[in-house]
Order: structure tokens, then sequence, then C-alpha cells
């Protein structure tokens, strides 16, 4: 029975391998009489993910792929070895809820759990622990928060929505004394927008499907420069040296030689993409067949990415402003600019979206406020808002379309903005070129916006980022993830003939962010203060808003 059962091979810890057909055993005989209390990697996705080694695993699929749970899975592995040391880590601390339920499946025989928000640590009897933590908030209160760590196995879950920045600075934490393989991991659904898109290109096909020959195939890479734009590949440690070699030799030292290490062992990391369907996930379907039913009923672009698991689809055009472009803006330094105080706001009363409006500081956005209030409450509370932000009524601008109206009788110096009045010239020179570049005044504002974004000329205060709102269909999101969501209703309506710019309809970018995008609509309405030069009630142009 032994040799049924041991292939003959041992892991570094001197403990015996089982053969295939051992564990294809047990998965046969658990699925005739399911045990909740035995948990064995599942053939296919699960079983890749946790036998393939490499210094960094992306993890990628379809929803309900087991990708999470293979993550906690992975920490079996050492988890006797007391400098054992780990986490696993998601966007924000409410995310991590599901993970640390599963984790108790995993881990209960071997620690204790520490249930307080602020150490969630899984402590090991033998010494070792894991730490599940979270990357959300300022980059430099994120490094501050991870300086000077040391982890085994790091783990990013859902690691599309963490920014390259910080994945990049968690490699260096990714690093122990005690002999341990190290190995960093990213699960994910695929974005076609994030860094982690660039990242797995040679493993994707032109039509956005993983490349059934090359999953799992090992390559190498070394990570120069701040984007994924400037890593060097090859399907070996050399092919990367020879095209990287004069900045490789200036980091190596005749000590580092006498350590046992290599240039390419050292300084060339391994990395691999493991695809993970949720139809290999036979303990999922066979207990809630209702879980593949809901992916296919999403719309067109959830289903693709969800369940299909295309790593390119769009179902418009291509978003202008990228993840990456506002986490720049997240960390720039205070663009004052004039100085001048201004106020731009999307307005709604009670029962509808949410009242928005910006303060900003020249081009730096200082304060915020979200209502949903009585239009009489409104008026009252804005009115008050003004005086004490110091914004004089010639400066500030709201949406005058539909209930907007009920303003101008009580701000009759203020800047309305209309939506689709004809774009506004900054001189006489441009009066009859400048109706060929913009379809109307929201197109013309969205697009200098965008460009303001792109030359980083726009900031905001780090503590408004952390701040937490609700609206139709979202509650207490922080507004840096907000922001991140609505960026997509900045985008080419690629349905509008070519005679200039034409933003995406607000009814069509709905579908795309999943609910009004009223926090970066009214960010963007302060772009027609730079259409005049004037500074008091009148704004030059706004003639043609009557038209």
């Amino acid at each position: 029975m032994q040799k049924d059962v041991f292939s003959g091979l041992k892991l570094d810890n001197g403990e015996p391998i089982y053969t295939q057909e051992y564990i294809q055993s047990l998965r046969d005989a658990d699925k005739k009489h399911p045990d909740k209390l035995k948990i064995i990697a599942q053939r296919g996705g699960q079983e890749r993910m946790l036998s393939i080694d490499a210094d960094i695993k992306i993890v990628g699929g379809s929803r309900g792929g087991s990708k999470s749970f293979s993550s906690l899975m992975e920490v079996l592995k050492d988890i006797k070895n007391p400098d054992f040391h780990a986490t696993i880590l998601r966007n924000e601390k409410d995310d991590l809820q599901s993970l640390v339920t599963d984790s108790y499946k995993l881990f209960s025989q071997f620690g204790t759990y520490n249930k307080s928000q602020n150490d969630m640590t899984w402590n090991f009897d033998n010494g070792g622990w894991l730490k599940f933590s979270y990357y959300a908030g300022a980059y430099q209160d994120f490094k501050t928060r991870f300086q000077g760590r040391q982890y085994a196995y790091v783990c990013i879950d859902e690691g599309t929505q963490c920014p390259y920045k910080k994945f990049k600075y968690l490699l260096t934490n990714n690093r122990n004394a005690a002999h341990i393989r190290n190995r960093f991991w990213i699960t994910c659904n695929p974005d076609p927008e994030s860094w982690v898109r660039k990242f797995i290109d040679w493993w994707v096909d032109e039509n956005g499907y993983i490349i059934p020959e090359r999953d799992g195939v090992i390559r190498y890479c070394f990570m120069d420069g701040d984007t994924p734009d400037s890593i060097y590949w090859g399907n070996t440690r050399e092919e990367v040296y020879e095209q990287c070699k004069g900045i490789i030799d200036s980091l190596w030292k005749d000590s580092y030689e006498e350590l046992g290490y290599t240039k390419l062992e050292m300084f060339i990391k391994s990395a691999t993409f493991v695809r993970a369907d949720v139809s290999e996930n036979i303990k999922l379907i066979s207990t809630d067949a209702s879980y593949l039913a809901n992916l296919a009923q999403q719309d067109e672009e959830q289903r693709m990415r969800d369940l299909e698991a295309n790593w390119n689809w769009k179902a418009a055009g291509d978003d202008m402003i990228k993840m990456e472009d506002l986490d720049e803006i997240y960390d720039n330094a205070e663009q004052i600019g004039d100085g001048k105080r201004r106020a731009s706001a999307d307005i709604a009363f009670t029962g509808g979206d949410n009242f928005v409006m910006w303060l900003w500081e020249g081009w730096h956005c200082k304060d915020l406020v979200v209502l949903r209030l009585d239009p009489k409450t409104l008026v009252s509370v804005v009115e008050a808002k003004l005086r004490e932000w110091g914004v004089e009524e010639c400066n500030f601008t709201y949406d005058m379309q539909g209930i907007g109206q009920y303003f101008k009788g009580f701000f009759k110096d203020a800047v309305p903005f209309n939506n689709q009045a004809a774009p506004i010239a900054r001189n006489h020179q441009e009066e009859e070129g400048i109706k060929y570049l913009y379809k109307d005044l929201k197109s013309q504002c969205a697009w200098l916006f965008y460009k303001m974004i792109k030359e980083k000329q726009i900031s905001i205060d780090s503590a408004l980022l952390e701040r937490k709102y609700s609206g139709n269909g979202f509650d207490k999101v922080p507004l840096r993830q907000i922001l991140q969501k609505e960026r997509k209703m900045l985008r080419r309506d690629e349905n509008s003939d070519d005679r200039g710019f034409k933003l995406l309809p607000k009814k069509i970018a709905k579908k795309y962010v999943g609910h009004s995008p009223d926090f970066f609509e009214s960010w963007f309405y302060v772009m027609i203060f730079s259409l005049t030069k004037k500074k008091n009630k009148k704004v030059k142009g706004l003639w043609r808003l009557s038209r």
C-alpha cells in the first residue's frame, strides 16, 4: 500500500510526495461522499497554481476559478516552519473578510487567528505567521507601512486594482533569511486597462484569450523603470541579460559571487501566468450551480471578462484616463496655479443621484461636499458652503441641465455649465476652428481636463481620497476608488461623426461605470474657468450658451 501512496520523491523539508494516482483516488472518493474536512487540490488550474515554481506567479481567469482559495493553500507548504512569514493583501481591510472566513477551513488545526482589525494575523503553532493587510492609501503611507518588512510569501488578491508602483515596492519585501523559497502571487480577473494586462501580454493571443500552449510556461524578466512597458523579457535568463547587461553589470559586486550567486540568478526573475477556470472548480459547481448562471446573465462586457476570461474585451472606446494616471494625480504635489478659489458642482436633489461639489484652489482640490437634500435646503447649504470656503459666486459653476435650472434664480452671478452649448473659443482667432475640434462645451472641458491629468497639472488633498461616500449602486466607498471607477466615463463616443471630439453620452457611461459618474463629471466642470481670462461675474463666450 505504501508504494501506491507515495511516489518516492520528497520535498525540501523531507516530507514524502504522493502519487498522482493516489491524489486522484482521494478526489474520486470525495466526489462520491463529500467531506468538508478533506481539502484536496482540484485537477486543472488549482493543481497548476500550486505546483508550478516561479518567482512571480500571475493567477487569472474567470470568476469562481478558486484563485483566492488557492492563494491560501500556498501557505500550507511552509506552515510548520517557525521562520515562515507571509502576507496576503486586498485593496481595503473590508475586502479581506471572505479570505479570512475561508482561512479557518485551512489553518484552524495549525494555529490561532487574531481577530483584531488592527492585527489580522494567523499565528501558527510552530512560530510562523500570516498577516492579512491592504494596499489602499497614499503611496508614501503605504511605503512607510511596509518599509523593512520581510515575507517569504506575498500575495496580492485582485491584483489588477493594485498600482504597479506598489507591486514593485512589495517585491522588495519578498525576502527572508531562513532559506525559504520566496514567491510572489497575484490573483486577478481580466481587466484590459490594468498594468497586469501589459505584464502578461506574451501569454495572451490577439483576441484576448490565454494561449493554451503558454499557460503555465515560465519566462524571465528584469523590471526596469516605473511601467510594465520597460520590462526586459526573455525565454531564458541569458536572453534577458543580453538585453540589459549594462544595468545588471553596474549593480553587480564581486562579494555576491563569494556567496554563491550569479548575475543571472540574483537580478533576473522568473514569471508565469496560470489560467484558472470556473469549469474546473468542481467543489463550487457541485454545490452552487446558480453561480455559473449568474455570471452568464451579466452584460456582455462583464460576461466576456468574468466568464470567458477575455483580457481584451472593451465595450466602447478605450479609456482615455488610465488607472496609473490617477495614481500619479493622487501622489502629485499641490498644483496651486493662480491660487484662486473656485467651486464646481453637479446638481441633484433628494431621491436622485448625489449632489457633488468640489472646492478648488488653483488646480488643487481642497475639499468636497456630497449631499442629498430637498431643493430649498440644498440652496441654503450651498450658499453657506461657498461662504465657508471663501468662494465668490462668480467663481462657482454648476450643471444647469434639468433640475440645475432651479439654481439660476439663486446664484445669478455664478457660471452655469450648459453641457450642450457650443465649444468656447479663447480668442477671436479660434472662433471659426473651435467647432471642428469639439462637439460641444462638455466634450471640450472633458478633453481639457484629460490633458491636465496627463500632464499632471491637477492635484488633490490626500485626506480627501480616504473619505468614504455612498450613492446609487455603491456604499461607503473611498473617494480614490470612486474616481478610479468613474474615470471610465471619459472616453470618445465611437458612434459620433469625425467632426471633433465627442464625449461618451452619460446614459452609456453609466453602464461602464455602474452608476452615475457625478463625482468625475463635476470634477471637470471647473475647466470652464480656463476658457476665459475675465475675473468678473461675466464670462467671455457665454453668449453661445443660449444658442
